[in-house]
C-alpha cells in the first residue's frame, strides 16, 4: 500500500472513531445543523447506509443499491460501529478495480479518499447545533481540505455540470494556507487560464465548507475575502453542484 493510501486509512480511522464518539455521547433525537439529516440518529443512519453501500461495491466491484433509515438510541452506536469495521476491513485490502461515482471504473483508492471526506462532513454535522455555524475543521495540514475541494470539483461537479445553469462570470477559489487555486468558468469547467470576474479567498478548510454548503462567503467576512462581483459568488453558493 502506498503512502497516500496509508494516510487515507489513518484519517478514516480517526474521523470515524470521532464520529462514533460524538454519536454515542448524544441522544438520537438531538437536532443537528442539517436539512437532509436533522438529528443525530438520522446522520448515523445515513452514514451507516453509505458505509454498507461502499462495502458492497468494494466486495463485488459493481454498483449497489442503498437504503437508509434513522437509528435510535439502542442501535445508533453499535450498528454504525459494525458498518465502520466492515468497511475498514475492505479499505485495508489490496488494490482492486471497482465501480466509482460517475459510472466509471476506478480503484479502492477512490473510496479511501471518498470515505475520509464523507465521514468528516457528517462528523461536522453531528457536532453543529442548528443555530450554530460550522466550525472550521482542524487538521495538522491542509491536505484533507484540498482533497475535498478537488473531489467536489472533479467528481461531483463533473457529474452534474451539464444540468446546471451557467455562472454569470468566472470565479476563482484561492486557498490562503496552501498554494492552490481552482477557477470555474461560466460553463462550470475548470479553467485556470480564463479571466477572473470574482475571487473567493479563505483557508482550504473554509473553502471546502463553502462547497459543502456549510458556509457562506458573503455572510462570513471573518473567514472569507471576496473581490470582484459578489453576485457570481451568490450564484456559486446557490447552485446544487454537490449532487
Amino acid at each position: 500500500m502506498d503512502e497516500t493510501s496509508r494516510h487515507s486509512l489513518t484519517r478514516f480511522e480517526h474521523f470515524s472513531s470521532a464520529l462514533l464518539d460524538e454519536v454515542d455521547a448524544r441522544s438520537a433525537e438531538d437536532a443537528v445543523h442539517s436539512a437532509l439529516w436533522p438529528t443525530v440518529g438520522a446522520v448515523a443512519g445515513h452514514v451507516t447506509a453509505v458505509y454498507g453501500w461502499v462495502t458492497t461495491i468494494l466486495r463485488t466491484g459493481a454498483p449497489a443499491d442503498r437504503a437508509e433509515s434513522p437509528l435510535d438510541d439502542d442501535t445508533k452506536t453499535t450498528v454504525l460501529r459494525d458498518a465502520r469495521d466492515e468497511l475498514l476491513a475492505e479499505l485495508e485490502s489490496d488494490y482492486r478495480e471497482c465501480w466509482v461515482i460517475g459510472g466509471g471504473t476506478g480503484t479502492t483508492a477512490f473510496w479511501r479518499r471518498r470515505m475520509v471526506l464523507e465521514t468528516l462532513k457528517h462528523l461536522l454535522d453531528v457536532r453543529t447545533p442548528p443555530s450554530s455555524r460550522f466550525a472550521v475543521p482542524t487538521e495538522p495540514d491542509a491536505e484533507p481540505a484540498t482533497d475535498g475541494v478537488d473531489e467536489l470539483l472533479q467528481v461531483f461537479l463533473a457529474r452534474s455540470r451539464t444540468s446546471l445553469d451557467p455562472l454569470p462570470g468566472t470565479v476563482r477559489l484561492a486557498a490562503t494556507d496552501v498554494d492552490r487555486t481552482w477557477t470555474l468558468a461560466p460553463d462550470w469547467s475548470l479553467d485556470d487560464d480564463t479571466d477572473v470576474t470574482a475571487t473567493i479567498e479563505g483557508s482550504a478548510a473554509v473553502l471546502l465548507l463553502l462547497l459543502w454548503e456549510r458556509a457562506s462567503a458573503p455572510d462570513e467576512p471573518d473567514r472569507f475575502r471576496i473581490t470582484g462581483d459578489a453576485e457570481i459568488v451568490r450564484a456559486l453558493e446557490s447552485t446544487p453542484i454537490h449532487r
